[in-house]
Parts: structure tokens; C-alpha cells; sequence
């Protein structure tokens, strides 16, 4: 069977991917019958494709299953047996593939390559994955939000990176949602889905903000992925049972204001090259954040 498209959801972390994969994943069988298939056995968790991604760049705390041989195999069945002729592959994790002699090669099975970017103000984004990070028993993040914020300067530039995949898949191939715009049924309209369920549904819930400094020094010393997370539940229902509201200040409205600040010129051309608008994002409401 001719392939027609490939479909990349490449994140970005924290712009409500969870919530996408998990409508793509329940939207399977309705995929199916278009000929496009939402991958079940590259899922890793949240119905997202990490094991594709990982295969490709491995994270520190999650090594890879298959080599890019192997996951690109895998694929090429389970599109063969639905009998699928396009493809969407969604992890926040992707790398740039094209940088892969082996993807290259098998890509071009595929007439057509569309990468959808799902995007989000960097300083949301940097606080909602500083979050993530110290949530995460595999993870145990220990670095500070500014660590944090320094080493993710160049991976948080969205023009510097669609940019990069514009070079390989054409400019009509780059498709841009904004979180700001209801990013879940904004995505799924890309192939005419609506979504199934409780649209208000949280499928990756944070952790209480104000408990994240706690939870790092209370628990910095413990290297077991279980026992973590039971002290960070504890330590969580701590501060949520505390009586006074928290009452140092950990980011200010100026420091997140500033991050945006330093993106909001290549945010801005992605909006003009990409999406034919002068601003991506609307002004954001900065406020100090406290914490225990």
C-alpha cells in the first residue's frame, strides 16, 4: 500500500500533550477507518509515543527500548495489519529525527511529512515542567528552576526549531496550535475529531505549587523511585492541610515576566511565518509565586 502521510506531534513538554494523545488513543478505531494509525504498541505511558523518541535520543531516566531499526520496524507492522497508509507519531520527547541516517531513509515511504507543534508561553511551560520534574519518582529533579530555565534556553526556542524541521518538510507542512486556544480540540480538528469525554478532565495532574521546595528538600536524599513518590504524597498532603496560606515567595511576576520577555521576539516570527499573525500569545497574568 502507497503511504501518504506521516503526522509528527513533536510536543512541546507541558502543552497539553497528555491530554491530545489520550483523545488520539480513544479516537483509534475512528483513525483506523480514515486509514491513519494512532500507534498502541510505541505507547509508553499517557498514550504517548515515547518509546519511538527514546529509540531515536534516550533520557537520562528512561532508556530506550528498541534501537531506531527496531521501532521503526514495529511500526511498519502495525500500519501493514490495520492496513493504514498514513500515521500519527506523538511524544514531547522527539528529537529532530532527520538527523538519523535510518529515519531518512525509511521516510520516504511516506509521501508527505507534516510536523504539528503544539506551543505555550515559556514561562508557563518552564514552571508547569519544573513540576513535572520533581513530580516524577524516576526523575527526582534536584536542580533549582533557574538550572532549569538556563539549560532549556535553546530547546524552548520554537522559531530556532520548527525552523529547523521547516528546512526538511516545507513550509504548508508546519502546523502550529496554541495552547492559549483550546490546544485539545484545536489539535483534533486538524483531522476532524471532536472530543470524547469530560473536556475539563485532568489527565496529568501537577502537583500543588507550593509544596515543590518541600517535596525537593525532604526528599532529596532518596534514590528509590517508590519510596519517593510516598514521601512526596506525604509531603504534598502536608502542605495541603496547612492552615496559613504559603508565604515565600519563590518566582516573582518579574522573573516570569522577564523569561517570556526574552522569547517573545522568535515567538512572534513564528507567528508571522507560520500562522500569519503578528503576536503568538496574549499578554500573560504575571503574579508572584509563593511557596512553604
Amino acid at each position: 500500500m502507497q503511504k501518504k502521510t506521516l503526522y509528527l506531534h513533536i510536543g512541546w513538554s507541558k502543552t497539553g500533550t497528555s491530554a491530545i494523545q489520550q483523545q488520539l488513543d480513544a479516537h483509534f478505531k475512528t483513525l483506523k477507518s480514515e486509514g491513519i494509525l494512532y500507534s498502541k504498541k510505541l505507547q509508553m505511558n499517557d498514550n504517548a509515543h515515547h518509546h519511538f523518541a527514546l529509540a531515536f535520543q534516550e533520557a537520562k531516566a528512561y532508556p530506550a527500548k528498541f534501537t531506531p531499526s527496531e521501532v521503526m520496524a514495529l511500526h511498519d507492522k502495525e500500519m501493514k495489519r490495520h492496513r493504514c497508509h498514513s500515521a500519527i507519531i506523538s511524544s514531547e520527547l522527539s528529537p529532530f529525527y532527520y538527523q538519523n541516517d535510518a529515519f531518512k531513509k525509511w521516510v520516504t515511504q511516506f509521501k508527505n511529512v507534516v510536523v504539528i507543534a503544539t506551543v505555550r508561553p515559556q514561562s508557563e511551560v518552564l514552571v508547569s515542567l519544573f513540576n513535572q520534574l520533581i513530580k516524577d519518582p524516576q526523575v527526582r529533579f534536584k536542580a533549582t528552576f533557574f538550572q532549569l530555565t538556563i539549560n532549556s534556553l535553546g530547546r524552548f526556542n520554537y522559531f530556532n526549531s520548527l525552523n529547523r524541521w521547516r528546512n526538511r518538510v516545507g513550509d504548508g507542512n508546519i502546523k502550529v496550535i496554541n495552547y492559549q486556544n483550546d490546544v485539545v480540540q484545536s489539535f483534533l480538528e486538524l483531522f476532524d475529531l471532536a472530543v470524547i469525554g469530560d473536556t475539563k478532565k485532568i489527565i496529568n495532574p501537577s502537583l500543588p505549587t507550593s509544596a515543590l521546595l518541600q517535596i525537593q528538600q525532604q526528599a532529596l536524599e532518596i534514590s528509590n523511585p517508590k519510596q519517593y513518590a510516598k514521601r512526596r504524597d506525604e509531603i504534598t498532603q502536608e502542605c495541603q492541610h496547612q492552615l496559613e496560606p504559603p508565604s515565600k515567595i519563590w518566582l516573582t511576576a518579574g522573573e516570569l515576566r522577564s523569561i517570556d520577555n526574552h522569547y517573545m521576539a522568535s515567538n512572534n516570527r513564528v507567528a508571522r511565518e507560520f500562522l500569519g499573525q503578528p503576536k503568538l500569545f496574549t499578554q500573560s497574568d504575571y503574579r508572584d509565586i509563593y511557596v512553604y
